[in-house]
């Protein structure tokens, strides 16, 4: 009897500490958020490394709240789908190229423009400051339904050649030049002939010569073995391709605490300089390496002057003024934003120099 007395009187007390036990347990569950971040390259590479980093930290930081699920190489989607899969929250957040969607992006590809931008850490910090102050890169942002979290730097402008020398702007004329974007017309204003090959293909080209020169940055010419085909390569720092970033969801950033978010937010931003002093440092040491020699193969270097820079703004004026003819038939004050980030890039180089 005292067995059965004993048993009926801690049953309660068991089963409310069972209920209370597994309310715990379903409230940690439902507080956890997955993410899911998208990327069109693969896991490998520099910028890969401090992003993986990266999202380590968004989870460390979080305490458990967030789990990320990765997904690279296009698992999820492909780059030029990826702004549209963060609206309609397939993926969470990821790597954004504006060339892929040069409408939806159309002020965010100021960062694209050449612009005389010789450092990749202050390009990059320029595009972010603009990116996260500029009203109408956030006005555009917020239609798009996303959020800005960070910005890459690819570097500046270099030029990869096969038994030529580009010493000078002058000596464009006549050869054959691989080039990307607005850069093709640019050295065919210079008088090159443009060579529409892919990059996958620039090994072949200038080692058959098909093609005299191959835009190239540093640590491209290294990760494609292009100093194995090349003979010279100038640095003519004349500009950079850098509209590409990390973005988020709206909905998907939304549904994060405010700690969370802010947390993130000042994570982009280190994962801004990261990445560009990165990037940076391994561009620098390539281009020294050819110098002395690289796997056996030792490539002259040159560099273009001020009046060689000059040549190159010149010739780059017109796609500017596109830039802002176009802006302003879409109600931008293309001319202010451009000078916006000039202004912002101006000063980071002037910090870099002190």
């Amino acid at each position: 009897m005292t067995s059965a007395f004993y048993v009926r009187a801690i049953l309660p007390t068991a089963i409310a500490v069972t209920t209370v036990a597994m309310a715990a347990s379903i409230t940690v569950a439902s507080a956890q958020t997955t993410l899911r971040y998208t990327d069109y390259s693969p896991n490998r590479g520099i910028r890969a490394e401090i992003v993986e980093d990266f999202l380590k930290r968004i989870e460390t930081g979080s305490d458990g709240r967030i789990k990320i699920e990765r997904y690279w190489a296009q698992s999820l989607l492909p780059g030029t789908k990826t702004l549209e899969g963060l609206r309609n929250g397939v993926a969470s957040f990821g790597t954004i190229t504006a060339d892929y969607t040069p409408n939806d992006l159309f002020a965010y590809r100021v960062g694209d423009l050449p612009v005389d931008n010789p450092h990749e850490v202050a390009g990059a910090l320029a595009l972010y400051d603009l990116a996260t102050t500029n009203p109408v890169l956030q006005a555009e942002f917020d239609r798009l339904g996303v959020v800005y979290v960070a910005n890459y730097s690819l570097g500046p402008i270099q030029m990869m050649c096969n038994n030529v020398d580009i010493v000078s702007a002058d000596d464009f004329a006549g050869k054959k030049v691989r080039a990307v974007g607005n850069w093709s017309q640019i050295y065919a204003a210079l008088g090159a002939v443009p060579a529409m090959v892919p990059l996958s293909e620039a090994y072949q080209a200038l080692g058959s010569g098909m093609i005299d020169c191959s835009q190239a940055y540093g640590y491209i010419a290294e990760a494609y073995k292009l100093y194995e085909v090349g003979t010279s390569f100038t640095v003519i720092d004349g500009g950079t391709i850098q509209a590409n970033g990390m973005f988020f969801g709206k909905r998907d950033f939304q549904r994060l605490t405010p700690g969370d978010q802010e947390m993130i937010l000042r994570l982009g931003r280190e994962l801004t300089g990261e990445i560009a002093a990165a990037t940076r440092a391994r561009n620098q040491d390539v281009i020294a390496r050819m110098e002395t020699g690289i796997d056996g193969h030792v490539i002259t270097v040159h560099r273009f002057n001020d009046a060689d820079r000059a040549r190159i703004d010149q010739a780059s004026q017109p796609f500017l003024d596109a830039f802002v003819k176009d802006a302003a038939a879409r109600g931008i004050d293309g001319a202010a934003l451009l000078a916006d980030y000039r202004a912002r890039l101006a000063a980071h180089l002037e910090a870099l120099q002190r």
